[in-house]
């Protein structure tokens, strides 16, 4: 970052402090400390993703009364700032604010978060809106901004996949989940099962369609935010296995699934560069896609 940009940018952070001390003046303090927290946690003179410290605090008031306050303060943030980092910083806390640290619950999960939930996406429409974005004011802003664009986009898909399936993509590899969403599964209609395995895909599409990686190794936001859409592979995994399987006890020639199939053929070679970190979750998922295909 050079100097010029960082000197803006310490003075952008010291005008929103001032103009936030201004705002609370007769506010309670936990609200002028959940905004105090996003401020810092979307600092514009930090190359680095959101600090977990921040993040842990933003997190816990979700189930309180100030949740949705908390997520319409990022969401307002991130519509009226310029900055490419302070936007990215933005995307990853909605991300993380959206993905259950509690564990895997069912429905349960969607339900206990329906509140913030709703704020960020509701009946097919998104409010994650980006600004004219200062793209030209560095190197590593120019790297950032395609991979903001499409973590935005990746967003939308992540988010109507939880409004169409009833739950967030982030079931863990334990067998209670497994069961939990094994049993909800097999109360659905094929129709149901056909078009959440549709949304599940279009995950994979988004995913295999992503930026190169920037040439700074070290872009360490870009890191992040590969991060937790490897987690969400690797859910988009076991929650299309399941329905899969499903399908596969009900029909014996499910057709239906052939073009599914062959959009997740051709995704398959975007995906490989994550096979490493669960390979054998990987390759019997892509057993069992081949195993569909030819019957």
């Amino acid at each position: 970052m050079g100097k010029l940009a960082t000197l803006n940018g310490i003075l952008k952070d010291e005008a929103s402090q001032m103009k936030l001390n201004v705002v609370h003046l007769c506010s309670s303090v936990n609200a002028k400390t959940i905004d105090l927290a996003l401020l810092k946690a979307t600092s514009h003179t930090s190359h680095n993703p959101p600090s977990d410290k921040y993040v842990t605090f933003l997190q816990s008031t979700i189930d309180t009364c100030y949740g949705p306050d908390t997520v319409d303060a990022i969401l307002h943030r991130l519509r009226v700032t310029t900055d490419v980092c302070v936007a990215a910083k933005c995307l990853i806390l909605l991300h993380k604010m959206v993905k259950s640290e509690s564990g895997y619950n069912g429905e349960d999960s969607l339900r206990n978060n329906i509140n913030h939930l709703t704020l960020i996406y509701t009946q097919g429409g998104s409010n994650l809106k980006l600004n004219d974005l200062n793209v030209n004011s560095s190197r590593f802003t120019r790297e950032l901004t395609p991979w903001v664009q499409w973590y935005k986009q990746y967003l939308d898909c992540y988010l109507s996949i939880a409004e169409v399936l009833g739950i967030t993509p982030n079931i863990k590899e334990k067998n209670e989940d497994k069961r939990l969403e094994t049993q909800r599964v097999s109360s659905y209609t094929m129709d149901c099962i056909l078009k959440q395995i549709d949304f599940l895909v279009e995950l994979f599409e988004h995913i295999s369609d992503r930026p190169k990686a920037p040439q700074s190794k070290l872009n360490k936001i870009v890191i992040e935010m590969t991060e937790l859409m490897v987690q969400d592979y690797f859910s988009a995994i076991r929650l299309m296995r399941i329905r899969f399987e499903e399908l596969n006890v009900r029909v014996a020639k499910p057709n239906e699934l052939v073009p599914v199939l062959e959009k997740l053929e051709n995704c398959k070679e975007g995906l490989s560069e994550f096979s490493w970190r669960s390979k054998y979750l990987i390759a019997d998922f892509w057993c069992l896609v081949s195993k569909l295909k030819d019957m």
